[in-house]
């Protein structure tokens, strides 16, 4: 009995082998399926999602930001080198308004007002010995009048030489006198001409009730403003408001900055109503140039083609590299002059290495 048991169990375990092989097998070669599928995921080339966007023809302007202060039309300085005598007495004060001709500065001048009265007497004596030597000649007879010819050339060569003399030292007292040359304000006023720190100062100072802002252009800023061109001024302690300018004026020349670079003096001149004091800051908004209905591009589609930029074309689900001429800029866009027309769909932000004729999917 024991012979045919072991007879019929025999079959029973070669089967449970033979599917256990077949298990095994089975469990390999899914495992090697997935393997080899990961593997060519990897390795297989994907399609690219990229964002596009399709260039229209709008208008953009070329503007140039500055800052500046505010600064009068007219400024009149009396500084302590410019005089030719110490100061006797300043007979305004600041805050005080002063016209045309109005004593500013009164320098000693004893000298040369002792000069002005003896040439004033000088003058009146010249003067009576003519007059007296003319009312002689009157009461004298027809005759003997001429015999007063050579007296009265002489006298009246002395009165003129007198005049002369007294006009000399009235000009020479006008020097002691500094007087201003327009209507202002007076801003400061300090006798001694001399600062809290030991250095030379103004004595006085008068500016014009005319405001300006001035500011400094680079270069090449500098070569696109041009007299007449509008301004719009905005001031950080002004917050809510805004005053519109025109350039009134731009520097023939460059003047060298602390940084070694050229800058150019440019003003602006404000409204009747531009009311922020001397030596505020501002900040200044120059429209240079205006080019109407050309191609614009964000800035965000350039990329570095060598020495150029370039663009990625989309169509047809690839990309082409393109060159481009580039015109007016803003923060965020650039007016293309070649290169592309209204129409053509270019990538924004193209992914690294994205080349050209690479297929693509738009990233809706």
């Amino acid at each position: 009995m024991s012979d045919v048991g072991d007879w019929v169990r025999l079959p029973v375990q070669e089967i449970q082998t033979v599917g256990r092989r077949k298990l095994w097998i089975t469990v390999s070669l899914v495992i090697l399926l997935l393997v080899l599928t990961g593997v060519t995921w990897a390795v297989w080339p994907r399609t690219q999602k990229v964002q596009v966007v399709t260039i229209s023809r709008q208008n953009i302007q070329n503007q140039i930001f500055a800052s500046g202060d505010v600064r009068p039309m007219q400024r009149q300085v009396v500084m302590p080198s410019q005089l030719t005598a110490p100061v006797a007495f300043v007979p305004v004060h600041v805050g005080q308004t002063v016209l045309p001709g109005q004593l500013l500065v009164q320098l000693q001048a004893d000298a040369q007002q002792a000069a002005v009265t003896a040439a004033g007497v000088a003058v009146r004596e010249a003067q009576q010995v003519l007059w007296a030597t003319e009312q002689q000649q009157q009461q004298a007879p027809a005759g003997f009048q001429t015999q007063f010819t050579g007296t009265l050339s002489q006298e009246k060569t002395s009165l003129a030489q007198a005049q002369a003399q007294q006009t000399e030292a009235q000009a020479a007292l006008t020097q002691t006198q500094v007087r201003a040359t327009f209507a202002g304000l007076v801003v400061l006023a300090n006798a001694s001409g001399i600062a809290t720190d030991g250095t030379p100062a103004p004595i006085v100072e008068v500016v014009s009730p005319l405001r300006q802002v001035v500011v400094n252009l680079s270069e090449m800023d500098a070569v696109q403003v041009h007299r007449g061109m509008s301004a719009t001024l905005t001031s950080d302690a002004f917050p809510n408001q805004t005053w519109q300018g025109h350039i009134s004026f731009v520097a023939p020349y460059a003047a060298t900055s602390s940084g070694g670079t050229g800058q150019v003096r440019v003003n602006v001149s404000v409204p009747h109503t531009f009311s922020v004091p001397y030596g505020y800051q501002m900040n200044v908004q120059i429209i240079s140039v205006t080019h109407r209905r050309v191609p614009v591009i964000p800035y965000t589609a350039l990329v570095q083609s060598g020495s150029q930029y370039a663009v990625f074309v989309y169509t047809n689900g690839r990309v082409m590299e393109r060159t481009v001429s580039l015109g007016i800029t803003t923060n965020t866009q650039v007016e293309v002059t070649r290169g592309l027309v209204a129409g053509d769909t270019v990538v924004m932000n193209p992914p690294a290495g994205l080349t050209s004729g690479q297929a693509v999917r738009l990233n809706h």
